[in-house]
C-alpha cells in the first residue's frame, strides 16, 4: 500500500488526488482512495448541512452511474470528501464524474434520500447551500489537478518541526 499524505499547512483547495492505492490481495484488482479537498484545512470547513447534502448528491450520483466508485464520504474535519474507486481510474475520468455529479445539483428540487426513512439526520441538509457550494467548486474546476504550489508530502522534517513547537 502506498499512502501520500500532504502537509495540510500548504495545500490550496479545491483539488482531487489519490491518497492511497493498493491491489486487493490475491487479485490484480486495484482500489484507490481519493481526496477531494474542498476547504482549507485548519482554516475553514464546509458547514454540516451543506456537506451532508453534498454527500447525498455525489453518493447517489456515482452509485447510479458508476458501479466502480464504491463510495463518497465526508471527511470528519469537514474540509473534503473521500472517494473510493475500484479498477483503473485516472484524474481526468474521476474529475469528469464529480463534475457531472456537481452539475446534477443545479436543477434539483430536493436533496436525494433526505427523508426519515433513508437518512439518519434528515433535517440536517441545505439544498440552497449545496447548490451555491457546487457552483463554487465548478467555477474552480480548472484548479482541481493542483493541490497548490507549496504542497508537499508530509516528511519527517515536518513532523519534527511540529514536535519542536
Amino acid at each position: 500500500m502506498t499512502s501520500r499524505d500532504l502537509d495540510h499547512r500548504y495545500v490550496v483547495p479545491p483539488y482531487l488526488r489519490v491518497v492511497t492505492e493498493q491491489t486487493v490481495p490475491g487479485t490484480d484488482q486495484r482500489v484507490a482512495l481519493w481526496d477531494f479537498r474542498v476547504a482549507q484545512p485548519n482554516v475553514s470547513h464546509v458547514p454540516g448541512p451543506v456537506m451532508h447534502s453534498l454527500e447525498h448528491f455525489l453518493g447517489t450520483y456515482v452509485r447510479t452511474h458508476h458501479p466502480t466508485i464504491m463510495n463518497v464520504a465526508p471527511m470528519g474535519c469537514m474540509t473534503g470528501l473521500y472517494v473510493w474507486t475500484v479498477g483503473e481510474w485516472n484524474f481526468d475520468d474521476l474529475a469528469d464524474v464529480i463534475t457531472a455529479g456537481l452539475r446534477s445539483i443545479r436543477d434539483a428540487d430536493e436533496v436525494p434520500l433526505a427523508n426519515i426513512v433513508q437518512c439518519g439526520w434528515a433535517e440536517h441538509h441545505s439544498l440552497e447551500g449545496v447548490k451555491e457550494f457546487a457552483e463554487r467548486l465548478l467555477a474552480d474546476r480548472d484548479q482541481w489537478r493542483d493541490p497548490g504550489p507549496d504542497a508537499h508530502e508530509v516528511s519527517a522534517a515536518d513532523l519534527r518541526e511540529l514536535s519542536a513547537g
